[in-house]
Parts: C-alpha cells; structure tokens; sequence
C-alpha cells in the first residue's frame, strides 16, 4: 500500500508539472524560427526576440492565450511588432506576448477599433489595469496576421521577466521553447559550413580536421544553422569553442534585454541575414548572450599549433562537434 502511495504522489507531481508548461498559440502548429536569430528587415538589423508558429499561411487563424493571466497591453500599427497582445500571468510572474496579428478578439477589438478611429492608422499602447481583461489556458484571443514588418502570416510569440534594478526595471526576453509544451517531430541536423580567419574562408567537414591560420588573437567566425524538417532553418541554441582542451568561447541564445535587441551584430559577422547566420567566436561587448570570453585571457599562452573543437547545440539535446587546429601564422 505505501509503494502505491508513493508511486501516486510522484505521478501527481510530475503531472503538476507538465501541466504548467505554456501552450503554442497556435493549435497544431509548428516553429518556423527560433529565438535569437539574425534580421535584416525594417530600419536596422536586430536580434528576433521570439519563436515563430505556422498559422499555415493564413490571416485570420485563431491564436490562443498560453497560460492564466490578464491582458496588461496592447500595441496597435507597431512598426515591428504590428498589433500585439501582452499577457500577465500571476503564476509565473512571466509575461507571454503573440504578435503581427491581423485583429484581437472581444473586448480588445473593441478598444483597439475605437483607438484606430480616432488617431488612425499610427502607433498606439493601450494599457490595462490590474485584472480587467482575464483569460484563460487556451482561449481565443486573436487572430493570426502580417502586421508589423511580418513578410507572411505566422505568429510571433514571447516570453518576457521583468526585473528590478535599483528605481529602473529591466525587461528581459527569454527563449519562449524553454517555457512553451513542443516537442519537435520533424528530422534536425546541425550544421557548421565554413570558418572565417584573417579574411580567408575554410570549408568544414564531418570528421575531418580543419586547419585555420591565425596572426595575433584568432578573430574566427563560423556559418552555422540546424534545418528542421524540409524548410525551416534556425539557429542553435548554443555555439562554443574549445581551444587546448578550455572553454574559450559560448553564446547561448537563451535570454537577451530588451535595450539589446539592436545590438546582433555584437554577434553575428558580415553576410548574416534571414537565412545566412555568420556567428563571431570573438567580441568586445559583453551583451547577455556572451556566456563565456576568455580571449583577452589566453592570448599569450596560444602555441603554434592548438586543437579546437567548435561545438554547436540545440534545446532538444543535440550536439555536434567539429575538429579544428589553429595555426600560428610567423
């Protein structure tokens, strides 16, 4: 009876949990791009601060809250984000945000038409006190669209965590699959093409060591990116590079600020684009997705020859390592 007692509660438990995951917003969907990738669309190149859902090329497909909460704003004509739902959920203290909508729903499309007819088509930030526009676990809340600077019709979705900072608060976007119930059942492959030093580009291959020459301090950049099934490609979770057996270097795309979202290329080198991600393995800035930097460090101590391993990673739990050595060029 005490075994089944037992048995009972860690079932519950572990039900408990699985049951507080986020839902996708959209039904039946699937990801079409990951956090943290590379954009060179509208004025400036910035990170993307979401996950992107298939609403299967449609405008008007229903988008659903992911969790509990209350609706604390609404954007209206925002020039990136386009019409956009920001929900507070009390359980988690996160706030989940669905955006390029075509339309919200109810009470929200009331307010949102009556804002348009009056300022027109400019950008508009409606906010909400404390519990007035509840919602629950799945409920439909809007309606899948292009707004904003979208390119088709999909829905952009976002985990964000405020924090305090003395009087200031700080707004930080966190990698949504983190929080979101997705399992991804399409094929993944990981890859790495090419490495950059001292303008010259070196193919990578699959068991094979790649030799890459260095002056001074390797200033390496690497194209990687892991294909999801036939057509979606998105960025690793986590890029690193091991020189002499030490950690030298990890980005991991995990969390970014808010203030940071125009600083990509910290990160990414000369080519990047929606499809083309050139990931330095070197920086001077120290922006959230800079776990590890340790050049500065090492510099001194690099040999003539020293063994590398570029190791990429994903969040399902890939990983995918490629042999390099750096060469000390006289």
């Amino acid at each position: 009876m005490k075994k089944f007692l037992v048995f009972t509660v860690i079932l519950l438990s572990v039900l408990t949990v699985f049951s507080q995951r986020f839902l996708p917003p959209v039904k039946d969907s699937y990801l079409t791009s990951s956090f943290g990738e590379y954009r060179d669309t509208g004025d400036k190149p910035h990170f993307h601060l979401g996950i992107d859902f298939s609403s299967f090329s449609r405008i008007g497909y229903p988008v659903n809250a992911a969790a509990d909460g209350y609706v604390c704003k609404l954007w209206v004509n925002h020039k990136v984000y386009g019409n956009t739902i920001f929900i507070y959920h009390p359980d988690y203290d996160l706030i989940s945000v669905y955006a390029h909508l075509n339309s919200f729903k109810g009470l929200m499309a009331e307010i949102a038409n009556s804002v348009v007819s009056e300022f027109g088509n400019t950008f508009a930030e409606i906010k909400f006190p404390d519990d007035e526009i509840r919602v629950s676990k799945g409920e439909e809340i809007g309606y899948s669209g292009k707004s904003g600077e979208a390119e088709v019709p999909h829905v952009h979705f976002e985990i964000r965590e405020v924090k305090k900072s003395g009087n200031n608060e700080i707004e930080i976007v966190r990698d949504a699959l983190e929080f979101v119930d997705y399992v991804e059942m399409r094929p993944r492959k990981l890859q790495a093409f090419e490495i950059r030093s001292n303008n010259r580009t070196y193919k990578l291959l699959d068991d094979q060591v790649t030799e890459v020459p260095f002056t001074t301090l390797p200033k390496l950049e690497v194209k990687v990116s892991e294909k999801v099934g036939d057509n979606t490609t998105i960025i690793p979770r986590k890029i690193s590079l091991r020189v002499n057996d030490e950690l030298v270097y990890e980005i991991e795309f995990d969390a970014i600020r808010e203030d940071e979202m125009y600083s990509p290329n910290a990160i990414y080198g000369y080519g990047s684009n929606l499809f083309t991600y050139w990931i330095k393995l070197y920086s001077s800035s120290f922006i959230t997705p800079i776990k590890v930097n340790r050049w500065n460090e090492i510099a001194f101590t690099l040999k003539d020859k020293n063994p590398a391993e570029l190791i990429l990673e994903d969040i399902w739990g890939s990983i995918k390592v490629y042999k390099l050595i750096l060469v000390k060029e006289m």
